[in-house]
C-alpha cells in the first residue's frame, strides 16, 4: 500500500499486487478498491494488479482539496499520473460504473494512451434519459428524478446510500446477506459533498461520441438482472465502439455482477485478457 500526489498536490492511495502486464481494477461511485476484494488475489497470479481509490473516495484525500477536482476530467488526469507515476506501459484496464466513465473521460482527454485492453462494466455512456435517449439508468432516470436525487443527497448521505445501494445488486436480492450489509456499510464511510459533486459530475456527461473513438478491445460485462443497467445497453456500446468488443451478459446478476458471481467475471476476463497474447 502506497501514496503518490497527483500534479493539484492530491495524495491518491493505491496497492500493487502480483508481478506481470499490469491490470488496474477502477472502482465505482461512492466505492473503494476493495470491491475487487473477490479478483485481487486470482488475478495477482500472473498480472501486476493496481487497485487504487479516486480522489475523495477510501484512503485518497479528503481534504479541502476535495473542494476542487471532483470531476471526470481531474479522475481521468489522475488515472493517468498514476500510470506515469509507475512507469507503466501497455496497461490493462477495468472500470466498473464510474470507473468506465473515468476511462471514458480518459479516452477522450488522453486518446487510450498506454492503454492496451480495458474491461467497461455495467455503464452507460449518458446517465440522463431524455425524449431523445432512452438508454440512460434504468431507461427512465430523467432530469426530474435526477434533481429529487440530487436534494436527498444533499440533506443526508445516509437516507441517498439506503436508496442507491439496492441498486447495485440484482432484482430481488436478499438484503439480509452479508455481502449487502458490507456493500451498504463501505458506501457509508464516504464524505457527502464529494458523493454529491460526482454523481453531478457523472449527471452532465455524454460521451456517446467519444465511443467510436476508442480503438483498443473492449471486453463489455452487463447485468441481466440489474435494476440499473439491461443487456441493451452492452449492445448499444457494443455496436458503436470503434475498435473490437466482446459483450457478455450475466444472468441474474446486477450492477456489481463481478461481486455477485465472481467466478464468471474472472474467467470472462482472464480469457479476454489472453486473447491475442
Amino acid at each position: 500500500m502506497a501514496y503518490f500526489t497527483t500534479k493539484d498536490n492530491c495524495k491518491i492511495y493505491y496497492e500493487e499486487h502480483g508481478s506481470g502486464e499490469p491490470l488496474i481494477f477502477i472502482h465505482g461511485w461512492s466505492c473503494n478498491h476493495k470491491f475487487f476484494k473477490y479478483q485481487v488475489d486470482e488475478f495477482a497470479k500472473k498480472y501486476r494488479v493496481i487497485l487504487y481509490d479516486f480522489r475523495g473516495h477510501g484512503q485518497s484525500d479528503r481534504s479541502s482539496l476535495t473542494e476542487r477536482g471532483m470531476n471526470l476530467n481531474r479522475f481521468a488526469a489522475d488515472l493517468h499520473e498514476l500510470i506515469e507515476h509507475l512507469e507503466l506501459k501497455e496497461v490493462n484496464v477495468v472500470g466498473w460504473s464510474m470507473g468506465t466513465s473515468t476511462l471514458l473521460a480518459y479516452a477522450r482527454e488522453f486518446k487510450c494512451q498506454y492503454i492496451k485492453k480495458m474491461c467497461f462494466i455495467d455503464m452507460t455512456p449518458k446517465l440522463l434519459n431524455d425524449d431523445e435517449w432512452k438508454l440512460g439508468q434504468s431507461c427512465t432516470f430523467d432530469m426530474d428524478q435526477n434533481l429529487q436525487f440530487m436534494a436527498a443527497l444533499a440533506v443526508s448521505w445516509e437516507f441517498a446510500a439506503k436508496l442507491f445501494i439496492p441498486n447495485v445488486f440484482a432484482k430481488g436480492y436478499d438484503q439480509e446477506k452479508d455481502e449487502f450489509k458490507w456493500v451498504f456499510n463501505e458506501a457509508l464511510d464516504n464524505t457527502p459533498h464529494c458523493m454529491l459533486n460526482m454523481w453531478i459530475a457523472m449527471a452532465i456527461e455524454d460521451f456517446r461520441n467519444v465511443l467510436p473513438t476508442i480503438k483498443v478491445p473492449v471486453l463489455l460485462a452487463y447485468s441481466g438482472d440489474g435494476l440499473l443497467y439491461t443487456p441493451a445497453h452492452g449492445e448499444y456500446m457494443r455496436e458503436n465502439l470503434g475498435g473490437d468488443s466482446k459483450l457478455v451478459i450475466f444472468p441474474g446478476c446486477g450492477h456489481g455482477l463481478f461481486l455477485e458471481d465472481p467466478e464468471k467475471f474472472n474467467s470472462e476476463l482472464a480469457q479476454f485478457l489472453e486473447e491475442g497474447c
